[in-house]
């Protein structure tokens, strides 16, 4: 099975890496137009790298929500929690089940941000929440920005998650699950930057350019190989 999905992700390597070219694309591009109004993302972006960098790493915080995610994804595949412990340097939880979306979902999950976003959708409706929209634009970057640092470095030290269903495989998957979750959430908290129909359209024509490309490369490396016997 592990040489199946390596087989798999080498496969869909290309076009998860041109779907992430055309989020980013896009959003840089909407940054270029709409800059203001992103400027509390950013600040919350910037904020967390400064406490990241100059303070301390909030390691602990990390590992609770990284467990959480376990536990959650868990619970929606109807497992059941038997231990869940969180300390220092390590945590862990123990499932009635195993699959592929309860041992990632920490990778690609940033539950912080999600709560965050939550939140702020269940008080919109109770009360008026657009003198606060800077506020959570900058929890939103401060929440992502907490993800993805720590994320990247937790992937750095031996994570025993990866090696269940293969690394190769593992890592296309995060970065596949991030790339859209990550088009939700900016879709999301957003609306007025981030067009989700029209990322969706560039996804779906930066990955059929990339595989023409290489279809024709590789058929024009097939005939020349030909020619030559």
């Amino acid at each position: 099975m592990n040489f199946l999905r390596n087989v798999f992700a080498v496969v869909a390597l290309p076009a998860v890496l041109a779907a992430g070219y055309s989020f980013v694309g896009l959003f840089l591009r909407s940054i270029s137009v709409k800059a203001g109004v992103q400027i509390p993302f950013w600040l919350g972006v910037f904020a967390y790298a400064f406490v990241q960098i100059l303070l301390y790493r909030p390691l602990k915080t990390y590992i609770f929500g990284h467990e959480l995610s376990h536990a959650i994804a868990g619970i929606l595949s109807g497992a059941q929690i038997k231990k869940f412990n969180v300390n220092e340097n390590s945590g862990s939880v123990v499932l009635t089940k195993n699959n592929l979306w309860i041992t990632l979902s920490p990778y690609f999950f940033p539950i912080y941000t999600f709560a965050a976003l939550v939140v702020y959708i269940l008080l919109s409706c109770f009360i008026n929440v657009v003198p606060f929209y800077g506020y959570f634009l900058f929890l939103i970057g401060f929440t992502i920005s907490f993800h993805v640092a720590l994320t990247i470095y937790v992937l750095t030290i031996e994570q025993p998650d990866l090696r269940i269903y293969g690394v190769l495989f593992s890592y296309v998957v995060i970065v596949a699950i991030n790339t859209v979750v990550f088009s939700i959430l900016f879709g999301i908290a957003t609306p007025n930057i981030i067009e989700l129909p029209e990322l969706f359209f560039q996804v779906i024509l930066n990955v059929y350019s990339v595989y023409e490309f290489i279809y024709n490369g590789v058929l024009e490396i097939w005939t020349a190989f030909q020619k030559t016997r």
